[in-house]
């Protein structure tokens, strides 16, 4: 479980990654939203399968002769402080719950963020020197997100309007976006627990449509959602010029396979290509596995949620300094002094 039953408030100085997790424990679990933390179709198998399989890889430690290590990378264009990005973030129904306590005079303690809470976790990962990733949003919202000064990737969703999917691509563009994409595991619905996936404007979409949404922006274009080889090469043929290797957080299909299983997969079979990965990511060592496997950036989703809950867009700046101590730490025991130079020969019994 990702939170604790015990509870803290936020102090003056940075929180650490226990204090985030306890101070939004206890702001989630006050709003009556704690179980939609941990979401899964169904059975949430996949969340389980895909935990323990992350869980499953063990490092190697080469100390001797091993120096600090950097946690800078590159993506698409972008200079990063570390190689871990928000995941493509849209309303979140934990912090619109905050939010309506707040506006109704509910809740036990001030907001922890000002104004809108896209633009405080934006401004987080500013301040933390990383990526922001924005999903179903509308243009104005994506605009205020962009001068927030963290580099932005839009990932669209599967609109039944093409017009309206064009007119976003158009628009993260004008805005100066780094790269653009689809969520296209959004195309028959997202599904939580056991309700039903409710009437949506999304629809999958054609091979030829695909073609056309890549053509129509000069940005890299990234397929998000991709679990096997096969879409993989597709995204490749039609144009892609990145895949994101993710399960939606466990909202696509109960046991879908584990994120890193594919993602070894997926790197071998594009390896001319840009390979994301999110969906379960919680430490420096997790982002490490992801990395060896052939990722050139992770992105989190759920832990921003919760910083933002903590301590809105001070809460993500600690929780990205956290993750990032974790990383480099990590680094230099396995030998690795730069992100590039992490592979696979890091992970014990590695294939």
């Amino acid at each position: 479980m990702l939170l604790t039953s015990f509870q803290s408030q936020p102090s003056g100085g940075a929180m650490r990654y226990p204090e985030l997790l306890e101070a939004a424990a206890s702001l989630i679990a006050e709003v009556g939203m704690s179980d939609r933390v941990d979401l899964g179709c169904e059975s949430g198998a996949q969340n389980r399968l895909n935990r323990a399989q992350m869980d499953s890889l063990s490092l190697r430690t080469r100390i001797l002769g091993a120096v600090p290590a950097t946690t800078a990378t590159e993506l698409f264009g972008a200079r990063l402080s570390l190689p871990i990005v928000a995941s493509a973030l849209c309303a979140s129904r934990i912090l619109e719950a905050i939010a309506a306590a707040s506006a109704g005079g509910t809740l036990s303690r001030p907001l922890p963020w000002d104004g809108d809470y896209l633009e405080a976790i934006a401004g987080g990962l500013a301040d933390a020197g990383t990526a922001m990733s924005t999903g179903y949003i509308s243009e104005e919202q994506l605009a205020r997100v962009v001068d927030c000064g963290a580099p932005v990737i839009h990932i669209v969703k599967p609109h039944r309007d093409n017009e309206w999917v064009l007119r976003q691509l158009e628009r993260a563009e004008q805005l100066g976006c780094v790269a653009v994409g689809m969520d296209i595991d959004s195309s028959f619905k997202e599904k939580a627990h056991d309700e039903v996936p409710a009437p949506a404007e999304l629809t999958h979409k054609t091979l030829e449509e695909m073609s056309q949404f890549i053509a129509a922006t000069s940005l890299p274009f990234v397929m998000k959602g991709i679990l096997s080889a096969e879409d993989a090469v597709v995204a490749r043929d039609l144009g892609a010029a990145a895949v994101m290797v993710s399960l939606h957080g466990g909202e696509v299909i109960d046991h879908a396979r584990p994120v890193l299983e594919a993602l070894r997969e997926v790197r071998g079979a594009v390896p001319e290509l840009v390979v994301l990965a999110d969906s379960g990511f919680r430490r420096g060592a997790d982002v490490v596995k992801a990395l060896a496997l052939g990722a050139s950036a992770v992105g989190i989703g759920t832990l921003l949620v919760l910083a933002c809950a903590a301590n809105g867009r001070a809460g993500v700046r600690d929780l990205l300094a956290v993750l990032e101590e974790e990383l480099g730490r990590t680094m230099s025991y396995l030998g690795c002094p730069d992100v590039r130079s992490i592979d696979e020969g890091v992970l014990a019994g590695a294939r």
